[in-house]
């Protein structure tokens, strides 16, 4: 069961770390997957409920570039985030801050 915050929004996940996303929302699979800096990439999926669209935002991550080649879209942040994951309906929010000890400047 996912917890629900106080605006009312159902948090979908929270994850520590993240280099940055890629979308793929399409008509068969909802998804967004999060990659993380290192030797070698790897990366943790947060499946969204199937047979929605959804609106994704990402909101208050600094990034330095964002590459789209459909029907994906990566986004690389400046560095590493601590991201949360909210779902209103078919609205999703991806927020993030820099991680404890990392400096975006």
């Amino acid at each position: 069961m996912a917890d629900t915050l106080d605006n009312g929004e159902e948090l979908v996940a929270a994850i520590k770390n993240a280099a940055g996303i890629i979308l793929a929302v399409t008509e068969n699979r909802n998804w967004i997957e999060v990659f993380f800096e290192g030797d070698t990439m790897h990366t943790q999926t947060v499946n969204l409920p199937d047979g929605m669209m959804f609106n994704v935002y990402i909101e208050e991550i600094p990034h330095k570039t964002t590459v789209y080649e459909h029907p994906r879209m990566m986004i690389f942040f400046d560095g590493p985030c601590d991201l949360e994951i909210t779902r209103d309906g078919e609205r999703v929010v991806v927020t993030g801050s820099p991680s404890a000890g990392e400096s975006l400047v």
